[in-house]
């Protein structure tokens, strides 16, 4: 369990930086679960849950639809019971994404938001979404913090955590050293676009305008595998 990232969401939990997280991320995640063509019954794991936005979104794609959120903040996993729907088959479980306590081959698809970046050792979470996926099953996994995006660099400093920056490429061979087969990367393109220059507000990481719109134009970076039948 990564005691850092947890006190981290924690904190943000608290602060009620949970919705932020939630209402920034959501057309990207829309356009993503849109086509993931989930079945009725389908077992999917929501990696990196937060208050279980996306969780709740995966369990109603379809028809008796089971979807199980895991994340290492007891403060997230506090939220997300309080925003549960129980019109859905959800639930939600602080557990370590790098030694998931699933047995092999249980579920048909692992998703996840910002997320892998965070973990101590990334392989060490894709070898565990491998192993928990069913044969054929599907892993889509989308970031926000890789090396193609400008405007991302400081965000480890920001945070104050050890986070993983790859490439594309990066990821494709990390993919495929899971045992992951047909990797793809694609990038996603928030629908709601840059917003207004005159309401933008710099930070950190995105000092300027320019700096703001180039990351949009990025968009988020989607990784997609499966495991062989």
């Amino acid at each position: 369990m990564n005691e850092e990232v947890a006190r981290v969401f924690d904190a943000w939990a608290g602060d009620g930086r949970d919705a932020g997280l939630e209402s920034g991320h959501a057309d990207v995640v829309q356009q993503v679960v849109a086509e993931l063509n989930i079945r009725p019954g389908a077992m999917i794991l929501d990696l990196g849950c937060g208050n279980g936005w996306a969780t709740r979104l995966l369990a109603k794609q379809a028809p008796g639809a089971q979807a199980i959120g895991i994340d290492c903040s007891t403060g997230m996993i506090a939220r997300a019971d309080e925003l549960h729907s129980f019109t859905i088959r959800a639930r939600y479980e602080r557990g370590d994404i790098e030694a998931l306590e699933y047995a092999e081959g249980h579920f048909d698809h692992v998703f996840s938001m910002e997320a892998l970046y965070y973990a101590n050792d990334p392989d060490k979470v894709l070898s565990e979404v491998a192993r928990v996926l069913k044969p054929g099953g599907r892993a889509d996994l989308v970031l926000d913090y890789y090396s193609e995006r400008p405007g991302q660099g400081g965000w480890a400093a920001g945070v104050g955590l050890q986070l993983h920056r790859l490439s594309e490429a990066e990821w494709i061979s990390s993919l495929e050293r899971a045992g992951l087969g047909n990797g793809q990367a694609r990038r996603v393109i928030d629908g709601r676009g840059p917003g207004e220059e005159g309401s933008f507000e710099p930070d950190q990481w995105r000092p300027d305008w320019e700096a703001h719109l180039a990351a949009h134009e990025a968009g988020s970076l989607w990784l997609s595998a499966s495991l062989s039948a």
